[in-house]
């Protein structure tokens, strides 16, 4: 994997820029590899289905029986993203989650998915919807049973729609960098106390998958839930990170708990002091309220 991948966890969305065939099917068969030996589901979607199974059966994988127990699963885009003829966004994250909850019933311990998404520039109806997509496909991903990989050729993308697909997702690699859970965002949703649980950095570069996951945790509480933002693991958080936990903060009651001393006064200088049924504190509210 060439060291790009390999730090990946379960409930991890990554977005990979990628400008090298070798090492893009590479990695790509390292993930799925290491999937298939951890007792994953492991699914790819992309145009050269039958290449990555000639690179997993190098690597001693017997792709046909793999197939044939419905642990491996490859498929080009039209039988996934594209199924219907164009991308339907709220379609495709049904899919996954559909497929999520087929693969628990199954008994696997996880699921991991790979997709190459050079079929976007295709322009087929419905891709100008892909950054929506991806941002709100976090939701599949935060309990922390699937693994997603978001292959984007640098080669077919533009550097502006690069960017702006990265902040989409929590997590990046690029052809010299490799996934850093420590700089990166990894997002897990919690029930005691429900709300989520943060770690690595939250900054400009992943905002719009933790605004979607924030978003999407208000949104679907029971009315008068408390909301809990646990950020005790969180290393690093700026501006764009603090306001989008107090404009969600916004629909309340919550609590943004394990805060430094850096991310209290960033967030107590944005407002969250005047803000009604919004606690921020260093601990729990329980035994410590630092507003």
């Amino acid at each position: 994997m060439a060291g790009l991948l390999d730090r990946l966890e379960l409930g991890d969305h990554v977005c990979w820029t990628v400008d090298d065939d070798e090492i893009r099917r590479d990695a790509i068969a390292g993930v799925l590899l290491g999937g298939l030996r951890a007792g994953h589901k492991v699914i790819y979607s992309g145009d050269e289905p039958g290449e990555v199974l000639s690179a997993l059966a190098r690597r001693g994988v017997a792709t046909h029986t793999a197939i044939g127990s419905g642990q491996l699963v490859a498929v080009t885009p039209e039988d996934s993203y594209l199924s219907g003829g164009s991308f339907d966004a709220e379609g495709t994250l049904a899919l996954w989650s559909a497929e999520k909850a087929r693969t628990r019933a199954q008994g696997y311990r996880g699921m991991r998915v790979v997709g190459e998404m050079s079929w976007a520039v295709r322009r087929f109806p419905g891709t100008e919807r892909l950054e929506w997509y991806e941002a709100r496909c976090n939701t599949v991903f935060a309990d922390g049973f699937v693994m997603g990989v978001c292959a984007y050729d640098q080669r077919l993308f533009g550097p502006m729609t690069l960017r702006r697909l990265t902040l989409a997702h929590p997590g990046a690699a690029g052809p010299l960098l490799p996934f850093d859970p420590d700089t990166s965002l990894r997002i897990r949703k919690t029930d005691e106390p429900y709300g989520l649980w943060l770690s690595g950095e939250a900054d400009m570069s992943n905002r719009d998958a933790l605004a979607a996951m924030v978003r999407e945790i208000f949104a679907v509480r029971e009315p008068g839930t408390l909301v809990t933002i646990d950020a005790t693991a969180l290393g690093f958080a700026d501006t764009a990170a603090a306001r989008v936990l107090l404009d969600a903060a916004h629909q309340g009651p919550a609590h943004i708990v394990g805060c430094s001393a850096v991310m209290l006064r960033l967030l107590n200088f944005h407002g969250a002091g005047s803000m009604p049924g919004l606690v921020v504190s260093s601990g729990y509210p329980a035994t410590t309220d630092e507003r």
